[in-house]
């Protein structure tokens, strides 16, 4: 087989399984199936910070050495651990989050009145919006990418099933109890903001744990990752605190004055930071860019850490003291500063270097990662517009909750689904189920957004004119019609088995080119057949399903020392019967 551009990882190791020991030096099959990513491998070079000519020719010299005793042969398994975080997003936004988002924008246009929903349930959907659409997927998706960016093991991986449990216990409690005037259920709500912090610091414990035993060097990304780990801790203990204010006071809506800026805490901190970091790492090959320009990133970095917490401080405050009123609106700018920045340092809109312009593979998700940038922009320029407004007025509110949907839908979303779209595929080791939906969720998405930021900001501009309000209750309805077909689409992929590159035809002969797996496959009774020869670790489903995939029964006689001609004998006389 000859090594190209666009050999295909996946198909690299089917016929040359040799190769794996190559590919495990350069962490380049630990995501991807149990054979390895569908992705070529000019891309995986680098995307992995790897010399694509030195790779080459260490895997030609692999096989040209061939398999035996001197090819140690490494288990690949399917990891899935993001997987039950991802569905778990998918399906609250679907109940709790967009879908209620849009019946509540659909009353604000019947009412003509942005104030006329009960504030408390809105909380409740914000909450289960954050941290159920948003949190669930960078946490599961960080769990999965940070060890392989670090080129490390997932640590303490058994404790990531009861930080998933307490979170999903978490927002369901939240959601149901916030809004409810009952008082028999209210211990519930403080409850609900235990479990969280308990989640969370459990989920920031792996990983800080995981970042720290990498020996890697340190990259630029790094201290995003650790800076969204803790503010991801101070928001979730700020939000702890609001829970318990409201239950020792008995009332069931935070103070506008607390909530926004904590809002903006954990997704300025938290989701930024995260998002940040993926992309300094993986952009450049995503978009075939040169690397970032890293004192820009850094400068970025420190810009934005020290405003956070000032724009917290000061918005909460705000209403106390003009001299606080004025930090609140002159720190939005060191925001906006910090986001230009980073997307300069990033080069997100530079053009390729055409370092993999004849890599044949699909790129349909570029154009929603960069559309996420352009919404990011968006987002900044509303920011920067507010203090210009009077504050306190409905106008002002306005541009307010259209900055928070440009943030939250144009850029998170959209950088969620992008990213969802290139690297579910690559964990899973196949093609992303139908192209045609990721392109009709990526128009139908964008359409709604800027129907809700745009017509949001004319309902204040033209002092309320019904017909913008109008306009305003059918841009949810876009956004979950958006949400449903990317949930779907994405769904379908996860649950999609990885195939075979080519049909296995019925065995009539095994000879020494067979792959072990197809023959216990086809013939379970040979299992006691492979036993028998002193190939113990056969009995384990585990290894038949991995290692036995790609390993033939000449690599499996030279690793074990067993006389290859016998062995074969053994195996035909056993499936002689079964034909």
């Amino acid at each position: 087989m000859e090594i190209n551009k666009n050999t295909v990882i996946k198909d690299l190791i089917e016929a040359h399984p040799e190769t794996l020991a190559v590919f495990k030096k350069y962490n380049l099959v630990i995501a991807g199936g149990v054979r390895g990513p569908n992705e070529p491998i000019a891309f995986f070079a680098k995307a992995h910070e790897v010399d694509y000519d030195t790779l080459v020719r260490e895997l030609n010299e692999a096989i040209e050495k061939g398999g035996g005793e001197h090819v140690e042969l490494p288990l690949l398994e399917v990891d899935k651990v993001y997987e039950k975080f991802v569905k778990s997003a998918i399906i609250l936004t679907l109940t709790v989050g967009v879908t209620f988002g849009a019946i509540i924008l659909s009353y604000i246009a019947v009412k003509l009145d942005f104030s006329s929903t009960y504030y408390a349930l809105i909380q409740a959907h914000g909450h289960a919006q954050l941290l159920g659409w948003v949190g669930l997927f960078i946490m599961g998706f960080a769990l999965y990418i940070i060890p392989r960016v670090k080129n490390t093991e997932l640590k303490h991986k058994s404790w990531v099933n009861v930080c998933f449990g307490l979170i999903i216990i978490s927002i369901v409690l939240r959601t149901v109890v916030q809004p409810i005037q009952i008082g028999s259920i209210r211990f519930l709500l403080p409850a609900s903001a235990i479990f969280e912090v308990v989640a969370v610091l459990l989920f920031s414990f792996i990983l800080f744990r995981t970042i720290s035993s990498s020996l890697e060097k340190v990259g630029v990304f790094d201290k995003f990752f650790k800076a969204g780990l803790m503010w991801l801790v101070i928001s979730t203990l700020v939000n702890m605190g609001m829970i318990f204010y409201l239950y020792n006071k008995s009332l069931y809506e935070i103070p506008k004055s607390v909530f926004s800026p904590y809002v903006h805490l954990y997704l300025f901190g938290f989701v930024f930071m995260f998002i940040f970091a993926v992309n300094i790492r993986t952009v450049y090959a995503f978009l075939d860019i040169k690397p970032v320009r890293e004192k820009a990133v850094n400068l970025s970095f420190w810009i934005f850490n020290a405003s956070i917490p000032v724009y917290f401080i000061s918005h909460v405050f705000a209403s106390k003291s003009v001299i606080v009123l004025r930090f609140s609106q002159v720190v939005v700018f060191f925001l906006a500063l910090a986001i230009f920045l980073f997307i300069y340092g990033l080069r997100v809109f530079e053009r390729s270097t055409k370092e993999l312009r004849d890599v044949v593979m699909d790129r349909s998700y570029t154009k929603t990662i960069r559309t996420a940038y352009i919404w990011l922009i968006v987002s900044a320029l509303i920011l920067i517009t507010i203090p210009f407004l009077n504050s306190k007025t409905e106008i002002s509110r306005l541009f307010h909750g259209s900055f928070n949907h440009a943030v939250t839908v144009g850029f998170i979303t959209m950088m969620i689904i992008g990213y969802a779209s290139k690297m579910v595929p690559t964990f899973t080791g196949i093609n992303m189920y139908s192209i045609k939906l990721s392109n009709i969720t990526f128009i139908i998405l964008n359409a709604g957004c800027f129907i809700r930021v745009f017509s949001q900001m004319l309902v204040g501009i033209s002092d309320g004119m019904p017909v913008f309000y109008g306009i305003v209750g059918t841009s949810g309805w876009f956004e979950l019609a958006a949400i449903g077909f990317f949930g779907y689409n994405l769904w379908k992929t996860m649950n999609t088995k990885e195939h075979k590159i080519s049909e296995v035809k019925k065995l009539m002969v095994i000879d020494k080119d067979t792959k072990v797996f197809d023959i216990v496959d086809q013939y379970p009774d040979t299992l006691q057949v492979f036993l028998d020869f002193g190939f113990s670790q056969m009995a384990n489903s585990a290894m038949r399903n991995t290692m036995g995939r790609v390993a033939t029964i000449d690599m499996a006689t030279k690793m074990h020392n067993v006389d290859k001609e016998k062995f074969l004998k053994a195996l035909n006389d056993k499936i002689a019967d079964k034909k």
